[in-house]
């Protein structure tokens, strides 16, 4: 049948994508590790926007059957790039959650909400599937909906987030306004004026642990 041979001849997609998903999760780590821990409230917001885009682009697919490997295999590296990002700010905000040094604990809450949200996610994707079978735009109109509300949802989770640790961000922040007024800013303030979106700009490289014979020398 057509459909059959649709997708034996998009086979060969489907192993580049794990080729890729391979590639990106050894590539991405070793560039952006360092930056996991430290600003894991910003990578908590790309991996959750990036995988919103993979799933945008698995719909789009089949509407581009030319395009079908090169659509599905981009979703496929997003994907791999959340696996990493998402796994490693997960760790980096249980370690901020478990105040008692009960990570275990905060662990298992986690995956019981997790589980609870999968089980109400899969009874509303049975009421959802007839009303979108062959109903494009019903789709895409849903898709956005809860794209919105999904973002918004970890967009005020991500801002009530209070560390209680300097990172660049946070530490440029505090000195600006002690130099300022020299007032000190407490965690709270700090953290609230925090930038939580990925910022592209050059910034100035800061490396600890550094020799002094490099500083001499350079």
């Amino acid at each position: 049948p057509p459909r059959q041979q649709l997708l034996l001849q998009q086979l060969p997609g489907y192993y580049e994508v794990s080729v890729n998903d391979c590639y990106k999760t050894i590539v991405f780590f070793p560039v952006t590790g360092n930056k996991l821990d430290s600003e894991a409230k910003k990578w908590r917001l790309v991996a959750d926007v990036l995988n919103d885009i993979a799933i945008f682009m698995e719909i789009l697919a089949p509407n581009f059957p030319m395009c079908f490997t090169l659509i599905v295999c981009s979703a496929g590296i997003f994907k791999s790039i959340v696996g990493v990002a998402g796994g490693a700010t997960r760790a980096a905000l249980t370690v901020h959650q478990a105040r008692r040094d009960n990570m275990a604990d905060i662990s298992a809450k986690d995956g019981s909400q997790e589980t609870l949200v999968n089980l109400v996610g899969l009874l509303v994707s049975l009421i959802l599937i007839p009303l979108v079978t062959d109903n494009p735009l019903l789709t895409f109109v849903l898709f956005f909906l809860f794209t919105i509300l999904h973002l918004f949802a970890n967009y005020k989770a991500v801002r009530s987030v209070v560390m209680e640790t300097l990172n660049e961000a946070r530490l440029a922040i505090v000195l600006h306004q002690y130099l300022r007024d020299g007032r000190v800013l407490g965690p709270l303030e700090a953290n609230h004026k925090e930038p939580v979106f990925l910022e592209f700009r050059r910034t100035v490289p800061i490396k600890l642990g550094v020799r002094l014979g490099e500083l001499v020398y350079t």
